[in-house]
């Protein structure tokens, strides 16, 4: 009984920690935000950090400008997500702290309501995030313009609050659709979601040295 205590209040003290975190993000991300509609914009802030360190956007610029110097802060996100797994999506996301709070708020774990994920929609990250790297290759090879942002959540937000009534729309889908079904931009539709959780995972490094142990004792 003790120990079921114990694994409950280290449950649940995990849990404040990560919604301290994500309050906090929130807070940095709003506050950057707002930093960049006064003037004069302050230039000592990193105003355009969260979008630098989107792994997916600074891929797409990459690919775009042909300069990989864009990689550099987002490369470092993913170098963490490697060896810790993705953490990102559930700690410093704001669009999925905005989420976790709103259910919080909305006391959402009480619903009845679940709606089912068919195989399609929880595979959407997929071919979105398909579709953003080949509307950056087409970008830069062929003039094309570049369409991919528009599945890219820090876009999505942005966009949303500085009034654009698409983007408010398109945000609302996203919460409401979220807080129907909790996360299911997160965990089947967001690319950048994908793409981290395919990074956290399949490229872990502790997995993969795991996998080389693995093999190394099957071949002794």
């Amino acid at each position: 009984m003790s120990k079921n205590i114990l694994l409950k209040g280290r449950i649940k003290g995990k849990l404040v920690i990560r919604r301290i975190v994500q309050a906090t993000s929130i807070f940095i991300f709003f506050f950057l935000f707002y930093k960049t509609t006064v003037f004069p914009i302050p230039e000592k802030l990193p105003l355009s950090i969260y979008f630098k360190i989107d792994g997916l956007l600074a891929i797409s610029m990459a690919i775009i400008s042909k300069s990989f110097s864009l990689l550099f802060p987002a490369i470092f996100l993913l170098l963490l997500i490697m060896i810790f797994g993705n953490f990102f999506c559930t700690w410093i996301c704001p669009v999925g702290g905005i989420i976790d709070y709103l259910c919080t708020f909305l006391f959402r774990k009480h619903w009845k309501i679940s709606p089912v994920v068919r195989g399609f929609i929880r595979n959407m990250g997929i071919f979105i995030f398909t579709f953003v790297i080949a509307s950056a290759v087409f970008a830069s090879f062929f003039h094309y313009p570049f369409l991919g942002f528009i599945f890219d959540p820090f876009v999505i937000i942005n966009n949303a609050f500085i009034g654009l009534k698409i983007w408010i729309i398109l945000f609302a889908c996203i919460i409401v659709a979220s807080i129907l079904k909790p996360r299911i931009w997160c965990y089947c539709i967001c690319p950048l979601g994908w793409f981290y959780t395919l990074v956290g995972t399949r490229l872990r490094i502790k997995k993969i040295i795991s996998n080389i142990r693995k093999n190394i004792r099957e071949n002794l």
